[in-house]
């Protein structure tokens, strides 16, 4: 997959797994939960990576997304293709679509109840930090 992020400075880009790695460092920082990385490639074209990580709150999870976005914007010279708040809609996810990265933040009701460890279980597991 090829990555969809521009940068002035093409040396200083990342790929997919320095990306999810430096996505996981972020948001670990800001005390994510059960954080895991899925390498999904062989289950679908979309994407590559899924990092996944829980947050005690919405406060929490606007401080990941507001750092995480910052660092990416100011380090990188990327912004995410696309993001879907479910928090607003009482849902307890929050979806920032990076490409060859797509971040999921749950509440742990939510991520217990749409268990995307489950229906990626094949995938492999490159990195989970408890």
């Amino acid at each position: 997959m090829t990555d969809p992020f521009s940068s002035t400075d093409k040396g200083a880009q990342l790929n997919s797994n320095e990306l999810a790695r430096k996505i996981v460092e972020i948001i670990e920082e800001k005390q994510a939960a059960d954080i895991v990385l899925l390498d999904v490639s062989d289950q679908t074209s979309i994407t590559t990576y899924f990092v996944l990580g829980s947050v005690d709150n919405e406060r929490q999870a606007n401080a990941i997304r507001d750092d995480l976005w910052e660092q990416l914007r100011i380090e990188q010279k990327m912004r995410p293709l696309n993001v879907h708040d479910l928090r607003q809609e009482g849902g307890g996810w929050l979806l920032a679509d990076y490409g060859d990265v797509i971040l999921h933040l749950f509440t742990e009701e939510t991520r217990r109840r749409y268990d995307l460890e489950g229906l990626w279980s094949d995938a492999h597991v490159v990195l989970k930090i408890l």
